[in-house]
């Protein structure tokens, strides 16, 4: 199989030194993890045997499974985990694996084939810091550091290809797929050509450039959900603190049309920031959609209405007459401008229903600026969460991207309950009770996950649960 990848230049394949999109798909490729995310987003075990907890829940004891190979030939030992996990830790901010990695205080290895994990939380949340890729201690450094994957790179050369052969050493069914090439592209249009005239078969993307190809006769798609958030952030400390009026912004948004016309389909709406395929997602959360007039009779509510008879809402206050004024801070990401176009849909839904809502577009680190200063009213941005659902620095006081400046005493206990849940079903409760508080309370205003899609010119049965960083998960069962 030929497939097409993109990067900047001078990305490097090493784990540790990979933040690119889709290489980190090729290493999925290459090395497997004490344990992945499944369809629903739920942890599994992969090179985990069996583990336990000490009661109060902060200890873990992982038994690994004996027998696995490394690409080199060489057994996986629990060194190798406890290397692999403090070379990441050292990795720097670019890290992907930075912020699940957080939740692990430490690390050591108690017998061959048995490592202890001290956790930050004594909750089950701890075993999605336990999914990064699990590297030969020997190889930390190298330009290709070995695997236990179902394949191994046999050929690279940056900025041009990477090519994989099937793993003889693998400990699963061997893979029907023999050999995969990664070809390097460096830009959507060219990647997207090559897959029309045939230079390659397969490729992953989340540009909506690629929107119209997955409707054409000669292309197949499987869709996948991101982990980037599209989300408007008010500032509680002005006019936004009003909540019967934050609760009129998200009825007033047309998100059919939003989501066809401006994402072109590749987004799913979303009040909360859980994605709605994730094992956690809260169905009953989904408490908001396109109707003016609820928006209306928020506003009225909050004591707004037509004086002047402009069609704008207004009220006397001291004397004075004041209009709803939002402005929507606003960023476009490279070479696309689809969250300015957002924007400006938005504002557009606003003024509708009496709002005197307009945009300004400003650079990324002029917004993120503006945001951590709380000199703006309302901004829509992307948040870029982590796989392993933890909401702290979100919802909590000073959290990292808390730009909302929201706490309560009540969030705070809802967070610290998602963090504690030693079993499934409680996980599952406390992630329910916090969502449902996030779409009832509105520190944040979700609009939607953007999606990716896997594009091929052959069938893509055989792959199943991928995601971002895996799009290509089941490649070894492709079908022929």
């Amino acid at each position: 199989v030929t497939c097409g990848y993109l990067s900047a230049s001078g990305a490097k394949l090493n784990p540790f030194l990979c933040n690119e999109r889709d290489m980190i798909s090729i290493n999925s490729l290459i090395y497997e993890a004490l344990f992945e995310l499944n369809e629903n987003l739920q942890p599994q075990a992969v090179l985990a045997d069996s583990w336990n907890q000490s009661e109060d829940g902060k200890t873990w004891t992982i038994y690994l499974r004996s027998g696995i190979l490394f690409h080199n030939g060489v057994e996986l030992v629990a060194q190798d985990v406890v290397d692999t996990f403090y070379m990441f830790r050292n990795a720097g901010d670019d890290n992907p694996y930075k912020g699940r990695l957080s939740c692990i205080e430490e690390m050591t290895v108690q017998d061959t084939f048995v490592l202890t994990v001290t956790s930050k939380y004594p909750g089950m949340i701890s075993l999605y810091a336990l999914t990064f890729p699990v590297v030969q201690r020997n190889t930390l450094s190298s330009n290709v550091a070995m695997g236990t994957g179902p394949y191994w790179c046999v050929g690279y050369v940056e900025d041009s290809y990477v090519r994989l052969e099937a793993n003889p050493f693998w400990w699963k069914q061997q893979p029907d797929v023999h050999s995969i090439n990664f070809l390097h592209y460096w830009d959507i249009s060219n990647l997207l050509t090559a897959l029309q005239s045939g230079e390659v078969e397969m490729m992953q993307t989340r540009s909506t450039s690629a929107a119209l190809t997955k409707k054409l006769s000669y292309c197949t798609s499987m869709d996948y959900s991101t982990s980037t958030y599209e989300v408007l952030v008010p500032n509680l400390s002005g006019i936004l603190s009003d909540l019967n009026l934050r609760k009129a912004i998200l009825y007033a948004i047309d998100y059919n049309t939003l989501i066809s016309n401006v994402y072109l389909d590749m987004a799913q709406q979303c009040e909360v920031p859980v994605p709605p395929g994730s094992w956690l997602y809260e169905s009953r959360s989904a408490m908001y959609y396109y109707s003016p007039e609820r928006a209306l009779q928020y506003l009225n509510e909050a004591g707004w209405a037509d004086l002047t008879g402009d069609t704008m809402l207004n009220q006397v206050e001291n004397g004075v007459l004041k209009y709803i004024d939002v402005k929507i801070l606003v960023y476009d990401e490279a070479s696309s401008n689809v969250r300015r176009n957002a924007a400006n849909q938005i504002a557009e839904n606003l003024r509708a229903v009496g709002i005197n809502a307009s945009v300004e577009a400003l650079s990324r680190s002029e917004v993120r600026k503006a945001m951590r200063e709380g000199e703006f009213t309302l901004a829509l941005v992307a948040l870029n969460l982590s796989e392993s659902p933890n909401l702290v620095p979100l919802l909590a006081a000073g959290g990292d991207v808390n730009y909302s400046g929201y706490h309560t005493d009540t969030m705070d206990t809802l967070l610290t309950a998602t963090l504690t849940a030693a079993t499934e079903q409680e996980m599952k409760s406390a992630f329910s009770d916090l969502q449902m508080q996030i779409a009832q309370e509105l520190p944040v205003m979700g609009l939607c996950f953007r999606t990716g899609m896997v594009l091929s010119t052959r069938p893509v049965a055989g792959l199943s649960g991928v995601r971002e960083t895996d799009a290509y998960n089941g490649m070894e069962f492709l079908e022929q």
